[in-house]
């Protein structure tokens, strides 16, 4: 026959009395390893990914569309995670041409550097091409014959 365990001292069956759950929790606090949230990352990551065979640059920034009608016609269509971008200072809306542009500011390229460093935030083949522009990489120079 099998006896149920008796308790513990304390009445905590578990044997965390008292003393153990009292104690302080220890936190640990890590900076974070760069300044995008993970929903920015995915949208910088799918802007500057190659489109229909080119490569974009950061110099050119992120092409914006516009409404079309309504009460926001010929505004520009900013998403959440550009939202976010725009009001922590990491890029500005150029809208001097006639299609909106969001442009990276100085604190921005200096998150942007950090990202695209980490090879678990941005995938170093895949983004050679920004790796390059932001002076990650030096550039590769063609064999001399």
């Amino acid at each position: 026959m099998v006896r149920p365990a008796a308790p513990r001292p304390g009445g905590d069956p578990g044997g965390f009395g008292r003393a153990a759950r009292s104690r302080p929790v220890l936190e640990t606090r890590t900076a974070p390893s760069t300044e995008f949230t993970p929903s920015e990352r995915a949208y910088i990551r799918s802007e500057l990914d190659i489109f229909f065979s080119s490569l974009p640059t950061v110099a050119e920034g992120f092409q914006l569309k516009t409404w079309r009608g309504g009460p926001d016609r010929g505004k520009p269509k900013i998403s959440p995670a550009a939202r976010g971008l725009l009001d922590r200072g990491l890029m500005r809306l150029d809208d001097s041409e006639r299609f909106p542009r969001l442009v990276f500011t100085q604190l921005g390229i200096n998150a942007l550097r950090a990202m695209m460093s980490d090879r678990r935030l941005a995938d170093p083949m895949k983004f050679a091409h920004i790796r390059q522009e932001l002076g990650i990489d030096p550039e590769s120079e063609a064999p001399q014959e």
